[in-house]
Parts: structure tokens; sequence; C-alpha cells
């Protein structure tokens, strides 16, 4: 891996139009930077178990990343996005930087996932989600300056609501590369088998796909609701702080409803929110419309 690559630019990363684009122009500008590099750390690590198709190399790659994290806890960081979170004087204000073993649970999370395309049992994957997206949320938490007990754990809650929801938006593309990230046991107990995912049928919809469907959607939305009740449940400072947690909330929340309205379309292709609607849905989660 080569430490010495430029810094990307703040126009590279989030891309304009993306839902991680209208949750960061809701930071606070103090904080935005930061923030903008801890998503940006994650983005870039989370993508390796997919486009690496070599499990070896995959794990190699995330092996580095274990051990960048641990001579950064040293004061030792060699990669640029490590850097530059570590110099930013809004991270290192007050505590906000993450601590150094939330940023390794989701290089561990995702050193089992290279390893996983199939799990086991939805207890397993939800502990893998936890992990992984919920720690990245508990991170960006940290760096929004919401540090209490309860804030991090409404943070974690949206994490997990925002995985599922986002497993649920690629279910058709991920099975058609190889991954069905779904527990074997939620495809038993719809009668769904793995090939009717990974090769749909456009003439004939999998018998238990509508109530599969319903459940995945289900699923992701009580979770994301959760994490949003238990937000509004904090000190207004906080719930103030998570703001582009609960953007990136709701717009999950409005992908999904549009996901579950349009039958297997998402075994086929990928559904997506347009730019428009997702500054809309961001602007009434800001004015307080949407809570």
């Amino acid at each position: 891996m080569n430490s010495s690559s430029p810094l990307p630019s703040a126009d590279v990363f989030p891309h304009p139009g993306s839902s991680l684009y209208y949750a960061l122009a809701t930071a606070p500008a103090g904080r935005r930077a930061a923030l903008r590099l801890w998503l940006q750390w994650w983005h870039e690590t989370s993508q390796i178990p997919f486009k690496i198709h070599d499990p070896g190399v995959a794990e190699t790659k995330l092996r580095w990343w274990l051990q960048e994290l641990q001579d950064a806890a040293q004061g030792q960081a060699h990669h640029p996005l490590i850097k530059g979170l570590l110099a930013d004087k809004a991270a290192q204000a007050s505590g906000n930087l993450p601590d150094w073993p939330l940023w390794a649970s989701q290089i561990e999370g995702l050193l089992t996932l290279v390893h996983q395309t199939r799990w086991l049992d939805d207890i397993s994957l939800q502990r893998h989600a936890q992990q992984t997206t919920g720690a990245a949320c508990e991170g960006a938490a940290c760096l929004l300056g919401a540090h209490s007990a309860a804030a991090r754990q409404a943070a974690r809650q949206l994490g997990w609501g925002l995985r599922q929801a986002h497993q649920l938006a690629r279910i058709g593309q991920d099975a058609r590369a190889g991954w069905v990230q779904l527990g074997i046991d939620v495809l038993q107990a719809h009668d769904v088998k793995a090939h009717q995912l990974s090769k749909p049928d456009a003439a004939q919809v999998p018998e238990g796909w509508p109530a599969l469907l319903a459940h995945l959607h289900k699923q992701a939305t009580d979770n994301i609701l959760s994490g949003l009740t238990a937000c509004r449940a904090l000190p207004a400072a906080e719930t103030r702080a998570l703001l582009p947690l609960r953007v990136l909330a709701h717009l999950h929340l409005q992908l999904i409803d549009e996901i579950a309205s349009q039958g297997d379309r998402v075994l086929h292709e990928r559904i997506v929110l347009t730019p428009l609607r997702k500054w809309w849905v961001a602007q009434r989660v800001r004015w307080g419309l949407l809570r």
C-alpha cells in the first residue's frame, strides 16, 4: 500500500448527489473536514472485501490497516487519511477522536467478511453490522461532539439500521457478484434460495420474495426508527450534533420505502433516490420537519 499518495481533494469524496454528500453538508463547518476524513477512511476500507476478488490479497490489505492503526496509536501514522485526522484540530479537541479500538473493530469485522460471502444466521450478520457500520457511526458521533454513552449508543443503533437498509438496497447487485448478505436462516424461513437472488428470473418472482422483502424492510425500518428515537431522547445539544447521522437515517428510510413499493425490481437493478429528493429530505430534517 502506497502511504505517500496525495490526500484526495474535498470535491472527490463524497460524490456530489450522494446521500453522504447531503449528510456531510449538514455538519458544522468546523467539524466537517474531520468527519469527511473519517467517512472516507471507512468508505475506502469497507470496499476492500468487495473490490478485491482474491481473499488473500484483501486480507493482507486489511491487516496492513490494522498495523497502521497500531502505529497511529503510537504517534507514527503513515497513511494520509489517518495523518489528516490526527492533524485536525476539531478531531483532537475535547477527546473527539474516536478511540483506537473503535477503528480496529471495523477492520476486524471486514476481515470476517473477506471469508464470509454467506452468513449462517441472522444473529451473526447483525453482530457484524454492529462491529462495522455501527462502529463507524459511533465514531462519527464522537467527531461531531456527541460523546455521552447514550449518544454513542444511539449512533451505533442508527449504524445497525443503516447497514440493513444498505444491504436491502444492494441485495440483487451484491448477490450477482457472489455476496448473499442475508442469514441462511432468514432465506429458509421465507423459502427463498440463494440462486434466486444471484440469478433472478425476470419472468418469475420467487414465491417467498414478497414476504422476505417485507421482513427486510421492517427490520431495517425498526432499527433506524429506534436509533432516531434514541437521538430525540438525548440532550438538545447532542441531538443537534447528530444531525448528519439523522439525515442519513431519513434518506435510507425513504430509499427502502421506495424499494418496498417496487416489488422485485431491486433484484434486477439498483434503485436510488434522485439528488433533488435527497436534498429535500435533508432540508426537512434540518428544519425539524422530519425527526
